[in-house]
């Protein structure tokens, strides 16, 4: 069975809420370099940049994780 990952299911939460990489980095501070590096899987956030995403884009830290619903 096919599992998202992390990377993707953060770049659907972008495109889900209508927001390019730079808008997100005019929003949440967060540089759009290290947002494609997350969205690509080269880096990964930390606990507050994660929260932040999570907050954002009202989804759970856990659905970006890949454990709980979206909304859990």
């Amino acid at each position: 069975m096919y599992k998202e990952t992390f990377p993707e299911k953060l770049r659907q939460a972008r495109k889900d809420a209508g927001y390019t990489q730079k808008q997100i980095e005019d929003i949440l501070n967060i540089q759009q370099a290290v947002l494609s590096s997350y969205e690509t899987g080269r880096t990964q956030p930390d606990l507050e940049s994660l929260g932040k995403l999570a907050d954002f884009y009202a989804v759970s830290v856990d659905w970006l994780l890949g454990t709980k619903g979206k909304n859990t």
